[in-house]
């Protein structure tokens, strides 16, 4: 099989080889490097004249030799053929300039942000700086800082460029290592290329510190030769002593894990109180130099040549193919802007410990999960890659030994406990279960079903804690798994509480079954959320696709405050105010999701009898007899979901089709009760709006939550607006005699809603 290949693989290297170079048996691997020639542009120039398809057949040329050909004569993809580059920082030659040394360090700090926020590897990033290349070569020969130090020229700057090179190698071992504890470590979100890095944890912290500090003595030197008036000068020098202050802050979050963390309990405890307060403070301090940066042209500061380059690739294990060196061509203000983004990401995250009880944690763990860094409708990003690291090693840092499984660092918390307390909070405050595990004399049988019960789900729900450290494509993932587990746990937990009543644990009156009600709550938000995730994805490209997701919301949130209403009837038999206040603040957050949702599908329902049916140059161009198709591809992960049940496809054609005949044969009269309806939709949504701001007030959540979910709501006002404007607009269209040939439909994310995109009609172009 091996002598048939396609035109894209070796058999043509054969011919290419016996003119180029000797026979490969022949090859002398000691031989120089100028002894071999590259032949790679040579055989795709003449593989590139081959038809597509074209078989090639080649008895006296193996494929295994053909690929070892490529991996020894093609430097592009063997490492140990590039060249080294020369760049002595002992030679004299070498004395930088003050700007140069800016330079140096602006692109350090370039290569840090460029390895954590575009997915860049270590060697193409950080390690491409040969001042970082020398210091780990020389350390792992001599295994000392003190002789690293001594090795490179004295002066001022070059101390600056070392030391500041030191403390950058601390800070890439400190993301390593909280990466190595979490979920993300060698996924995409923080790329090593397969790099052996063991080396660089054998730097001793302490020598790190020592060695790194710059000394008042030092700044002073650099000072002295800047004349007074020299303001640009002067912004080189803050920049530099600014680049330090981040690295060290950077550092600094090391120290959190030794905080005493007794969670829901923060205002009893001042020593934390005060820590925290001092971090954030520094956190913020840094966030405000970093907005001075902008003042500051690094990207027009030239590099000192060779400088960066793919020395360590060569030197180091590097299993990976040689890359560029995208660090000198990224942008100084997309570096900023990667840093400020990672220390209010980190200061979010630190600020998890404020909440006073478990529904006040998990709704900011839910803004967490949905906090996004950026604009660009095409690159949704969650929390900042070191930010998301940290937090994982943060909540989960204690765990040493796996079966203790502590919150934090909270030996009195273990996550099922947090799983109960959420529980009891939500829903089960005053129930028989939780009755029961106050009494001193329990009922032996249904506590050991309850005790294994919580056991086991709370595995889950420790994982679902964790949303926040993925990107919203693998929550997106994460939720669909959760959504089969619930939709699995939904029946068990019937059982469980049908067993309780035969037990005579649960009345013979007892209506309502708070554990199984619980986790119908949890599968209903899950499917909401999974959709809700999708649209903010693009997973949703053709006009009827969006028609059908506004429908499924829509009958979705009716569940959902059809069942809050049967939570609050629960609630309301324990006569515990608390729980009913939190599922009034629910059921009016839904109720706002409900309202936009039905006016978004009136603006979608109206495109579609106006004749769009699809965008174009988009995936899905179906004909109009295999909608059905269509429709059920984009809801195949729901089909074993059976309680509710999803919306058939004829249930969303009949939905579809109530009002286009009203549409088609009274114009008027569709306008009137179009225009109609959507005042009442925003009507009920002001209602809405007005009652969750008093709700909210009478949450007792710290300040920072309070303006988070503020905020959630005001663009959530501005969006159902802006959707009454953009069926506004439609409308126009539809009265004017313009025809749909010359216009197509546009989805606009940017400034809107992420789960509630704009539309319009606009005019194709000439393009």
């Amino acid at each position: 099989m091996l002598q048939f290949i396609s035109a894209t693989a070796f058999g043509l290297l054969a011919v290419i080889m016996s003119e180029l170079v000797p026979p490969l048996e022949d090859l002398d691997i000691n031989r120089k490097r100028q002894d071999f020639v590259d032949i790679t542009d040579k055989f795709f120039e003449l593989t590139n004249e081959i038809q597509y398809s074209h078989i090639v057949k080649s008895k006296e040329f193996p494929l295994l030799h053909g690929t070892h050909a490529l991996e020894i004569l093609n430097p592009r993809l063997d490492t140990f053929l590039l060249e080294e580059v020369i760049y002595d920082i002992s030679d004299s030659a070498n004395e930088l300039t003050l700007e140069e040394t800016t330079a140096i360090i602006g692109n350090l700090l370039k290569s840090l942000t460029s390895w954590m926020g575009q997915n860049v590897s270590i060697p193409n990033s950080i390690l491409s700086c040969e001042y970082i290349s020398q210091i780990l070569e020389i350390y792992t020969k001599d295994i000392s800082l003190e002789r690293v130090l001594t090795k490179f020229k004295s002066g001022s700057l070059n101390e600056i460029i070392i030391k500041f090179s030191i403390l950058l190698i601390s800070t890439v071992r400190f993301i390593l290592a909280l990466a190595m504890k979490s979920q993300i470590y060698e996924e995409e979100d923080l790329n090593t290329s397969t790099m052996n890095l063991n080396w660089l944890y054998e730097l001793s912290p302490n020598e790190i510190i020592k060695h790194s500090l710059v000394s008042p003595k030092t700044w002073k030197s650099i000072q002295e030769n800047v004349e007074e008036n020299d303001n640009i000068k002067t912004k080189h020098i803050s920049l530099l002593k600014n680049a330090f202050t981040i690295l060290q802050s950077i550092n600094s979050l090391e120290s959190i894990y030794q905080w005493d963390i007794n969670l829901f309990h923060l205002k009893s405890s001042h020593d934390l109180t005060s820590k925290l307060g001092n971090k954030l403070t520094q956190l913020e301090n840094v966030v405000e130099k970093l907005n001075e940066f902008e003042s500051i042209d690094i990207d027009g500061i030239h590099v000192p040549r060779n400088c960066f380059n793919a020395n360590s690739q060569i030197k180091f294990d590097n299993q990976a193919p040689p890359k560029v060196l995208p660090v000198v061509s990224s942008s100084w203000s997309d570096c900023t802007l990667n840093l400020i983004q990672l220390f209010n990401d980190c200061s979010d995250v630190l600020k998890t410990v404020q909440a006073s009880n478990s529904l006040e944690f998990m709704e900011w763990l839910k803004y967490l999960e949905n906090k996004r860094n950026n604009n660009d409708a095409n690159e949704i990003n969650g929390l900042h890659i070191f930010s998301r690291v940290l937090f994982f090693s943060f909540i989960n840092s204690n765990n040493q030994q796996q079966e203790q499984d502590f919150v934090f660092r909270d030996k009195n918390l273990r996550f099922k406990d947090l799983f109960y307390s959420y529980m009891k909070e939500l829903l089960l405050d005053g129930s028989k279960i939780d009755l029961e595990f106050q009494k001193r004399i329990k009922n032996v049988d249904a506590m050991q079903q309850i005790e294994y019960y919580l056991e086991t789900v709370s595995l889950l729900f420790k994982e679902s804690l964790f949303l926040p450290t993925l990107n919203p494509s693998r929550q997106r993932q994460f939720k669909c798994k959760e959504l089969r587990y619930w939709n699995m746990r939904q029946v068990e937990t019937g059982q469980l509480e049908d067993y309780f009543r035969q037990i005579h644990f649960y009345t013979p009156s007892e209506r309502y079954y708070p554990l199984t009600s619980v986790i119908i709550f949890f599968k209903l938000k899950c499917i909401l959320e999974v959709i809700l995730k999708s649209i903010e994805l693009n997973l949703f490209k053709d006009i009827r696709e969006y028609v059908s997701v506004y429908y499924q919301v829509i009958v979705l949130v009716y569940h959902l405050n059809h069942h809050l209403d049967n939570m609050l009837g629960i609630a309301n038999k324990s006569k515990k105010s608390k729980l009913s206040l939190y599922l009034l603040y629910l059921k009016n957050e839904y109720n706002m999701i409900y309202q936009l949702s039905i006016l978004k599908a009136k603006g979608y329902e109206l495109m579609t009898y106006l004749g769009f049916y699809y965008l174009p140059k988009n995936l899905i161009h179906q004909l109009s007899n295999r909608e059905d198709l269509l429709y059920n591809l984009q809801w195949r992960q729901f089909n074993n979901i059976t309680d509710p049940e999803m919306l058939s496809y004829q249930d969303f054609k009949s939905r579809l089709q109530v009002n286009e005949k009203v549409y088609q044969n009274d114009f008027a009269n569709y306008i009137e009760s179009l225009n109609g309806e959507a005042k009442l939709l925003v009507g009920e949504f002001n209602k809405s709006f007005k009652f969750l701001n008093i709700l909210l007030d009478k949450l007792d959540w710290f300040h920072e939550l309070k303006s988070i979910k503020r905020l959630e709501f005001e663009n959530l006002h501005g969006e159902i607006h802006k959707t009454k404007t953009d069926i506004e607009n439609l409308i126009r269209f539809a009265k004017s005699s313009e025809s749909i040939v010359g216009h197509t439909i546009k989805i606009s994310k940017l400034g809107r809603h992420c789960y509630f995109p704009g539309f319009e009609i606009i005019e194709k172009t000439n393009n």
